[in-house]
């Protein structure tokens, strides 16, 4: 109750501060996740590539590319204030990178069966809008309470008896979407912390760990980096990356 009055009684416009960092991990040979921050646009991007002979890592690197080029000023604009402008607008934009990779795919049979991860998340006023597909989460920090604000599109999140394939994504980036991508809108206070990263960090440090780590540090930058360096700790079995928003 506390924080749903704090919310409602937040300024309008949120100030933001925010780093982001990736790192290859302990165990991988190249980098397969990349991440972007649209600056005045206030749009946060983490994809999570897939695919053998550097597959993943064209599938992610492209699908950043076009969302950097998919939400230009003009667009950005048009979302600002209108909530139903903004869904649509996210939801398009998931569409399109999709279409490209998967043809990027058809024109080089080195790179087929190549896809990635991807959420985005967007902050206007007080409202963080996030969209994603599959298992790269975004978590939202408020006091003493972490909320994971998505959910892991993979076998155990929609059959969780089916335990051998707990690692099965079943909507990414590079392949048709049996379901839309996954939309959701959350209020924002002063003081609210903002994660997105990768499966390589989440799988690596729980969610206690996650929020007294957040909490605790005095910079989105010194969080991104503990965070990694926490991960890497506990074994770095996949590349880790960590987008750290604070609002104030």
């Amino acid at each position: 109750m506390f924080n749903f009055f704090r919310k409602l009684l937040s300024k309008p416009t949120l100030e933001l501060s925010y780093a982001g960092l990736s790192d290859i991990g302990q165990v991988r040979k190249n980098n397969e996740d990349c991440f972007s921050i649209l600056q005045g646009k206030n749009i946060f991007i983490v994809a999570d590539g897939m695919g053998g002979h550097k597959g993943g890592e064209v599938a992610s690197r492209a699908t950043i590319e076009i969302m950097r080029h998919y939400f230009s000023d003009k667009t950005v604009k048009a979302m600002r204030g209108n909530a139903q402008e903004t869904r649509h607008t996210m939801l398009t934009s998931f569409e399109k990178a999709n279409s490209v990779v998967m043809d990027l795919a058809e024109e080089d049979e080195n790179l087929l069966g190549m896809g990635c991860t991807l959420i985005m998340a967007f902050i206007y006023g007080n409202t963080l809008y996030s969209c994603h597909v599959g298992d790269t989460r975004c978590y939202v920090i408020s006091g003493a309470r972490i909320n994971k604000v998505t959910n892991d599109h993979t076998m155990t999140e929609e059959a969780p008896d089916i335990s051998q394939n707990r690692h099965v994504v079943t909507r990414v980036i590079g392949y048709p979407f049996p379901e839309p991508p996954e939309y959701n809108t959350t209020s924002l206070g002063e003081g609210d912390r903002i994660l997105l990263c990768s499966d390589g960090l989440w799988s690596m440090i729980d969610e206690a760990i996650i929020h007294k780590t957040i909490v605790g540090a005095e910079s989105p930058a010194k969080a991104s980096e503990k965070l990694i360096s926490l991960a890497n700790e506990a074994g770095g079995d996949d590349n880790i990356t960590a987008l750290t928003i604070f609002c104030r």
